[in-house]
């Protein structure tokens, strides 16, 4: 069952902002609390436990974390935290993927200039720490609804450069029924099928391999998909063509929701470019509503890059599903090597008064 999540208390007039690093999993539930803040303020119904954090946060360097991360306290209750780290990505380019999560009693408090100005401060330092030869932007990622997060990015000369929306089918009735093209078939995956899980996760980045802001599939992204909360290899409806794995959909469910709403989301969408063009997706998320349908979803979710040169938004919205919430990629750069970043106006690195 979701919790319901509580805004911090809003001080008074002598409140002070306290900036301080990440200490590690015991701060994993204050921002958790504050994402689902976040979400419901966007309109996003997606609900995260700490388990979800935790299993992403694995994905991250522990001994760098605390560099990355700045959370943000108000009379000692975490009112937000960002995060700037470095990914590496499938072109071969970085990435210093950056975002804040404010509670929104919180917002237009003098957070988001903080953050943002941490944001660029850790890209800077990430920079000077490659070679000249190392090409890497920062990049935000800032929901459609964050107009304090937008106005302090573009203050610091990042600009808007893309979208990506998360959508919802309303219900999961009157499901159309899609044949799979001639030659196609989906086949089980077994939970404990450790080489075809392999092969499923190495699908799933050669798919991806030439997208735009890909990451470099990792030992430790592996291992973190894994163990995710959300691995529910039952769910998964995988095309195969003869032996070889043609495309995917990696569904799962979300959390029984207050008001006994769940959402099964149909993500990880992927085909191989030779299967392209040929009804494949389609079919696949047919049969992927369905298997959330009768795991017990009564709605159906995913996100998508509104840039997809396949057209995968329109194919979406065919399909019944609806935009409810919209987060930009703001970026600067690409950074000069050796930390010489753009300069921003100094911003507290540990303590500062509240702006009101």
């Amino acid at each position: 069952m979701a919790t319901t999540e509580r805004s911090a208390p809003v001080p008074g007039a002598d409140g002070t902002l306290v900036l301080r690093p990440w200490r590690g999993p015991q701060d994993l539930p204050d921002m958790n609390r504050v994402a689902n803040l976040v979400r419901r303020a966007s309109g996003d119904p997606n609900v995260s436990s700490v388990a979800d954090m935790a299993s992403f946060y694995a994905r991250f360097d522990p001994a760098v974390l605390p560099l990355d991360v700045v959370i943000v306290e108000a009379d000692g209750l975490v009112v937000a935290y960002g995060r700037a780290s470095w990914d590496d990505l499938s072109t071969g380019d970085g990435e210093i993927g950056a975002f804040m999560n404010i509670d929104p009693a919180w917002t237009g408090r003098g957070i988001e200039e903080r953050l943002t100005g941490h944001a660029v401060r850790r890209a800077a330092a990430l920079m000077a720490t490659r070679g000249p030869e190392q090409v890497a932007s920062l990049r935000m990622w800032i929901g459609d609804r964050a107009v304090e997060q937008q106005r302090a990015a573009e203050a610091a000369g990042l600009r808007r450069v893309r979208a990506g929306a998360q959508m919802i089918r309303p219900s999961v009735d009157d499901i159309p029924d899609v044949a799979l093209p001639a030659g196609y078939e989906i086949r089980p995956i077994a939970a404990d099928d450790e080489p075809m899980l392999r092969r499923v996760w190495e699908a799933d980045n050669r798919a991806f391999a030439e997208t735009w802001g890909h990451e470099a599939p990792t030992e430790r992204a592996y291992r973190s998909w894994r163990a995710s909360p959300s691995f529910d290899p039952p769910l998964w409806r995988v095309a195969f063509h003869g032996d070889d794995i043609a495309g995917q959909i990696l569904n799962y469910l979300g959390a029984l929701e207050p008001d006994g709403q769940r959402t099964g989301f149909t993500e990880a969408i992927s085909v191989q470019p030779e299967h392209r063009r040929r009804g494949l997706a389609r079919a696949l998320l047919a049969a992927s509503l369905r298997a959330v349908r009768d795991a017990g979803a009564t709605r159906a979710g995913l996100g998508v890059d509104s840039h997809n040169p396949n057209q995968a938004q329109a194919l979406y919205a065919s399909m019944g599903y609806e935009v409810v919430t919209v987060t930009y990629t703001y970026e600067l750069g690409p950074l000069p090597p050796g930390g010489q970043g753009p300069a921003v106006h100094a911003v507290p690195a540990v303590r500062g008064e509240v702006t009101r």
